[in-house]
């Protein structure tokens, strides 16, 4: 079953004076990975080069193995066998070193980090990418771009957005439930997402699209309306969660931008991934770190509430900014420091 909202965005002019589009397939449900055999063969592909970890391995991918078989495709298989996988140049690496240079497409099984790091794949060998989902924790499934440590920082690379993503229901909810709190987690985020990209179209004029933001509005209520079911393994609220992840990653590729989905709380977020990075800290989920951070800066907004507005020291703080090192590139203009 395809996500009904998504239906509306298929090169769709919208008024914010933007052309919206995702032509990608998404197919979530009960059964939906039954349906990659025919989309296999619709897309002419023969030989798929599958990632995935031994976890989601198990999870999925022997029967995305057997289903690519049944479609009459011969597909190469790479498992990581690391026991706890993280998106960084060596994985990346790997997954490249065992690249089939004969394959015609890329399959992902599983999320997160299989996810992130399977776009790169795809995106540098130049082939169609599927995402076949192992558990509803994170909102890349239909982003462009990857999250990755690079040279010890957290940043996100341009990939390759999923032709075809499928949910299904029945192996999402056996997932982890702690996995499933990192997909609710990370949608809680879009509280102060949403609230920051509306703030900076007021402040600096910054590009902002009501609609697209209404679309992630009406996913997140969808999300904590179904919160409760998760904890039961509950197939609805299981769904619900994983088509709201799907739009939010959606709605980023809309207006090219991560504002949508991605605001203070996942700058907190990626802190702590830096942190473990550098000094072997513990680390969470994605979405579990992004509900902290979403906690966070939810109690520093409650403090800005408190201070008076002062028009002169504002303007005095961004001129300092500015001129510091490093900072010139990290700010807008002084044409819009003049607005304030």
């Amino acid at each position: 079953m395809a996500i009904p909202e998504m239906e509306k965005y298929r090169n769709y002019t919208c008024a914010c004076g933007k052309t919206h589009d995702f032509s990608g397939e998404v197919i979530s449900g009960s059964g939906a990975i039954g349906e990659l055999p025919r989309v296999l063969r619709e897309r002419g592909i023969r030989r798929p080069f599958i990632i995935a970890d031994e976890n989601t391995y198990a999870a999925a991918g022997k029967q995305t193995v057997s289903l690519c078989r049944e479609a009459g495709a011969e597909p190469s298989v790479f498992i990581s066998r690391e026991k706890k996988l993280e998106p960084e140049e060596s994985s990346v690496g790997l997954a490249m070193m065992h690249y089939d240079y004969a394959a015609d497409a890329c399959i992902g099984v599983g999320s997160g980090v299989i996810n992130d790091i399977s776009k790169i794949v795809a995106a540098v060998a130049d082939k169609p990418y599927i995402i076949v989902g192992t558990a509803p924790s994170m909102d890349g499934f239909a982003s462009a771009t990857s999250s990755v440590t690079r040279d010890g920082l957290k940043i996100s690379l341009p990939s390759k957005a999923a032709e075809v993503i499928i949910g299904d229901t029945d192996i999402l909810a056996a997932a982890p439930v702690r996995m499933m709190l990192s997909g609710l987690g990370d949608m809680l985020a879009k509280y102060v997402s949403i609230c920051e990209w509306r703030l900076a179209n007021r402040i600096t004029g910054e590009y902002y699209c009501p609609e697209i933001a209404e679309l992630v509005r009406s996913a997140l209520k969808k999300c904590v309306d179904n919160a409760d079911g998760l904890l039961r393994r509950d197939k609805a609220a299981v769904q619900a969660v994983f088509e709201g992840l799907v739009l939010s990653g959606a709605a980023m590729k809309y207006v090219g931008v991560s504002r949508p989905a991605s605001g203070m709380e996942h700058y907190i977020s990626h802190v702590f991934d830096m942190r473990g990075v550098e000094f072997g800290t513990p680390m969470d989920f994605h979405g579990i770190q992004c509900a902290v951070g979403t906690l966070t800066a939810v109690k520093l907004y409650e403090r800005i509430k408190k201070i008076t507005p002062d028009r002169e020291k504002a303007r005095a703080m961004w001129k300092i900014l500015i001129w510091l090192p490093g900072m010139s590139s990290c700010v807008p203009s002084l044409a819009a420091a003049r607005r304030i």
